[in-house]
């Protein structure tokens, strides 16, 4: 189980870091940052909920697998925030912090997909 969250983490948050390689210009902009903080955490906690339900994690195992699946992408946000200018040269380098932030507040928001649903057997 661990190999295949790392895994599906990896892929994930890639994904995400390749969305604001090529795209991230479009929405990390000064007054569209406070946006993201509301929408982009709220969205990847349902995004992460969904995927559990969908590859049908038992409700004891949730908390687990969206841990393990935020790792790879605390593993990567180091390196993104470390060398944000050379990952993202289409981004203001000024917003280095915001995005780190944004990232941190993410990875908290699928961890806590996992705990929620974990203890919401019924739904």
């Amino acid at each position: 189980m661990i190999v295949r969250w790392m895994a599906v983490g990896f892929a994930f948050w890639i994904a995400i870091a390749a969305a604001f390689r090529f795209a991230g210009e479009m929405v990390m902009q000064p007054g569209l940052v406070a946006w993201l903080f509301m929408i982009l955490p709220v969205a990847l906690l349902v995004i992460t909920y969904l995927v559990l339900k969908i590859m049908r994690v038992a409700p004891t195992d949730r908390s687990e697998a969206a841990s393990i699946m935020a790792v790879p992408g605390l593993l990567v946000g180091i390196y993104e925030i470390n060398s944000f200018q050379n990952v993202f040269p289409n981004l203001d380098p000024q917003m280095g912090n915001e995005f780190a932030s944004l990232m941190f507040a993410c990875y908290a928001a699928v961890i806590i997909a996992g705990i929620v649903s974990s203890r919401l057997e019924s739904i």
